[in-house]
């Protein structure tokens, strides 16, 4: 994804805009109405990046090592140690994730 300095948007816009999009994601109720705006929104390696880093999660959870990621996903210790603090010190959404994927 490109770069942007969030500064630039005060945080509580950019709650309020979170909130929001939420909101509409909500509202999008079919799987292919998701999957349309998702396509139109991202670009494919975009939406690659954040498939891939939904696996790392989901590898990570069922305690594979950094090294067997690494090899199966073809991704840096950097990347992996990100996705691991986001599963250790983030709000809970990776994992909410990962168990209702886990659930189909």
């Amino acid at each position: 994804m490109s770069r942007y300095n969030e500064k630039r948007i005060p945080y509580a816009t950019q709650e309020r805009l979170m909130n929001l999009f939420c909101d509409m994601l909500t509202q999008l109720h079919t799987r292919k109405t998701i999957h349309d705006f998702l396509k139109d929104l991202l670009n494919r390696q975009e939406r690659i990046m954040l498939i891939r880093r939904l696996m790392i999660a989901e590898l990570l959870e069922k305690g594979y090592t950094y090294r067997d990621i690494r090899e199966r996903m073809k991704c840096g210790n950097t990347t992996i140690a990100k996705v691991e603090r986001w599963l250790s010190f983030g709000r809970g959404g990776y994992k909410a994730a990962i168990k209702l994927f886990n659930k189909k």
